[in-house]
């Protein structure tokens, strides 16, 4: 089945291009998800660190940006550290919705994980 996959990311700083890359393409694994289908990695406009350039460039997938106010627009099913640390509704899960929506992908299927508590990750397809 053919579809188009938008994957939410909030990451801590200092977290490296490899780990990155690495979660991504389990997270992908485990849901059956192939990386041809992602179309977009989603994140908050202040997440543009060179780890994930690096990753966006290697996988050929680009970096869809959304601002604070786009995020808290949005209607999230689970908590996130995000909120008390920079404000926010989440990361992960409202960016991957935003990506899709922002690309008329109707959003059908939400799963988040954590990985090592630096890495989450969220995907809409």
């Amino acid at each position: 089945m053919n579809r188009d996959a938008y994957i939410g990311i909030g990451f801590h700083r200092n977290v490296e291009a490899e780990e990155i890359e690495n979660v991504i393409l389990l997270f992908l694994k485990d849901l059956g998800i192939d990386q041809k289908e992602v179309k977009g990695l989603c994140t908050v406009d202040f997440k543009n660190t060179e780890s994930l350039r690096e990753v966006s460039a290697k996988f050929g997938i680009p970096i869809l940006f959304f601002s604070r106010e786009e995020i808290n627009s949005v209607n999230v099913q689970s908590k996130s550290a995000a909120m008390a640390a920079f404000n926010l509704k989440g990361v992960a899960e409202p960016c991957a919705i935003l990506g899709a929506t922002r690309n008329n992908t109707k959003c059908e299927f939400v799963k988040r994980k954590s990985f090592d508590r630096k890495i989450t990750l969220a995907v809409v397809s």
